[in-house]
């Protein structure tokens, strides 16, 4: 009884019910319950005496059916495809409505999206995407790419790599800088584009791997993996550890590149570099990598 109270419920026993219901004088019924009966009967279905519970639950299954397909049509909103602006406006919303648990409709959608778009257009809808998969590590926005059609990919891709590869974006220019000069108190702002700017490295180069690896394209990973090489190389020699930020960013790269292509190549040079004049987290990166593969 305690636990019935404490949730405002009050029980009554069937056997009670069912003598008070026989002894009452079905002939007198006070207007109140009259008022009541009539108020539950006008504004619940439940309570009219030819209520079909189940006709009614078979009805909303048959309109939840209907929506779930509804969800899969295309609804394209009425803009000028060969506006440039609009286009790129609308196919941002889809990416920001991009989740795990939806992405089948949102791909669907998109991919008929761009269908409709003028050829002249669909180069900016690629770089939004570049864009997406720079400042996201999820491969969700990597797989819009193979929405659009096979010949484009191979196309743009192409490029993309060959600019990738020309201005060394694995490393930009402007984190080539001593590491104090950095990570000083004095320099918050420089490193906070520091951070930003090594996101976009480890989620592009993450990104290039999949898309080179997916299209046949592994020549082109080790091409950037023997640029990234040089850099270590060169950034190693530098004495006092002026440029330790970029060592470490380098080797993160590097472990990204042996996860697509773990050549026996590659893993030789990390194991043979010399410890002897690194900081303890640089040492640290290094041994991860050695020992996960020796």
């Amino acid at each position: 009884m305690a636990d019935n109270e404490e949730i405002g419920l009050v029980k009554i026993n069937y056997n009670v019910f069912l003598n008070c219901l026989r002894s009452h004088n079905s002939n007198v019924i006070s207007e109140n319950i009259v008022n009541k009966a009539n108020e539950l009967v006008n504004t619940y279905n439940c309570f009219v005496s030819n209520y079909d519970a189940r006709s009614l639950w078979e009805k909303k299954k048959i309109i939840a059916s209907n929506k779930i397909k509804t969800t899969t049509r295309h609804h394209i909103i009425n803009i000028d495809f060969s506006d440039s602006s609009k286009c790129k406006k609308e196919f941002i919303s889809y990416l920001n409505k991009l989740t795990d648990v939806n992405k089948s409709v949102i791909y669907d959608k998109i991919k008929y999206y761009i269908s409709q778009i003028d050829d002249n257009i669909i180069n900016s809808l690629f770089d939004v995407l570049i864009n997406f998969i720079k400042n996201s590590n999820n491969i969700i926005y990597i797989e819009v790419l193979f929405l659009f059609n096979d010949a484009y990919i191979e196309s743009h891709i192409t490029n993309y790599y060959s600019s990738y590869l020309e201005n060394k974006e694995w490393l930009p220019q402007e984190i080539i800088i001593p590491h104090n000069e950095i990570f000083d108190d004095e320099f918050y702002d420089v490193y906070c584009n520091y951070i930003k700017l090594k996101k976009n490295c480890l989620s592009i180069l993450r990104a290039l791997c999949i898309i080179l690896k997916k299209i046949n394209k592994i020549s082109i990973i080790e091409n950037i993996i023997n640029e990234i090489i040089k850099d270590l190389k060169k950034f190693l020699a530098e004495t006092k550890n002026n440029y330790k930020h970029i060592i470490e960013l380098l080797l993160e790269e590097y472990t990204i590149i042996l996860d697509y292509i773990p050549k026996q190549t590659y893993i030789n040079y990390i194991t043979n570099i010399d410890l002897s004049n690194l900081d303890a987290s640089t040492k640290f990166k290094i041994s991860n990598i050695t020992e996960k593969y020796i």
